[in-house]
């Protein structure tokens, strides 16, 4: 059973790609999604945070003001540090367990996990192939600042602080140019898991 890393920089489309490969019949795993859930209410990692950084980082119904702690650690390597000692830990565990769930009755699947700071966090030997997905950068910043989430500023600085594509690539097994048009994506995707599946 393949479990194939998706990866890339901010705006580059993981998740656009990682739908894909869904729709083509792979089981897709979304590491942010699990980072939300093991930081809901009551939760170990909720915990874990608000001792770490305090309570004004939760709101009275114990949420994670996620925004907020991003703009704690952006700027604060020690921060981001202490974070990820608590994060990254229970993220891996709730990924192996849906991996672990999926498994039995679905030996031949093939698992796609969107990891964002797969390179950042040194993961990608874990897994049996990566997806790099790229686009340039003017492309990337116009889809962050449409998304409503980013200034322009934002999402260039957010851009300098991972890693660059030319580091990526020294751990992709195969790349996907998401520049153009959907189509074309697209069938870059349906190259891959042809090779990977052989169907």
């Amino acid at each position: 059973m393949p479990v194939i890393a998706i990866t890339g920089g901010i705006g580059s489309g993981k998740s656009t790609v990682r739908l894909m490969f869904e729709e083509l019949g792979a089981f897709g795993i979304d590491a942010d999604e699990l980072a939300r859930q093991v930081v809901r209410p009551g939760s170990e990692g909720a915990r874990l945070l608000e001792e770490e950084f305090g309570s004004e980082f939760f709101d009275s119904e114990g949420r994670l003001h996620r925004r907020q702690m991003a703009a704690k650690v952006f700027d604060d390597p020690k921060a981001r540090v202490a974070l990820e000692g608590i994060l990254h830990p229970l993220i891996r565990a709730a990924e192996k367990k849906l991996i672990d769930s999926i498994y039995p009755q679905n030996a031949e699947a093939v698992i796609v996990v969107e990891i964002p700071l797969l390179v950042e966090g040194g993961r990608s030997r874990e897994y049996s192939g990566v997806v790099l997905v790229t686009a340039p950068d003017q492309v990337r910043i116009s889809r962050l600042v449409d998304s409503g989430k980013y200034t322009r500023d934002e999402a260039v600085s957010r851009m300098a602080s991972q890693a660059a594509d030319g580091t990526r690539e020294n751990i992709a097994t195969w790349t996907v140019d998401n520049a153009g048009e959907r189509d074309l994506t697209a069938g870059q995707v349906r190259k891959i898991y042809k090779a990977i599946t052989g169907k």
